[in-house]
């Protein structure tokens, strides 16, 4: 769940297949807020949506926080944990949108999959290839 469902979760990956701490990326507040607004704009969410997606992107917060300092888990069942939770709150984000607006969601998902496959290591690889 990167742009996309860092859009929604505004935490980092969503179901991009991370290295499982995407809850807890550290974004600037006024990132978040900049991202937050361009992805209702981009989907057309009503101010309720908004919202709520808002509300669950707290939660979300709180609970990755959690998560986090728990020093009973290990770095596997923390990893396992994050999995989960963005999971979770991706179907609930997704529950909150309308049909046209979960297709929008999913194409901006595959787009900006694609953008972070091929993009900045992509280059440093074919830079060292050129060497």
């Amino acid at each position: 769940m990167v742009l996309p469902m860092a859009a929604l979760a505004q935490t980092g990956s969503t179901a991009s297949g991370d290295n499982g701490n995407a809850a807890t990326t550290q974004t600037q507040p006024k990132e978040r807020g900049e991202r937050g607004e361009k992805f209702a704009q981009q989907l057309n969410l009503t101010p309720d949506q908004q919202s709520e997606l808002k509300s669950l992107r707290e939660n979300m917060r709180q609970q990755a926080q959690t998560i986090k300092n728990d020093s009973s888990l290990t770095a596997d069942q923390k990893k396992a944990k994050f999995k989960e939770l963005r999971q979770s709150t991706h179907e609930q984000m997704m529950a909150k949108l309308t049909p046209d607006q979960q297709a929008k969601f999913k194409e901006m998902q595959k787009e900006h999959r694609g953008h972070h496959r091929h993009g900045h290591k992509g280059e440093a690889a074919a830079d060292k290839t050129q060497s």
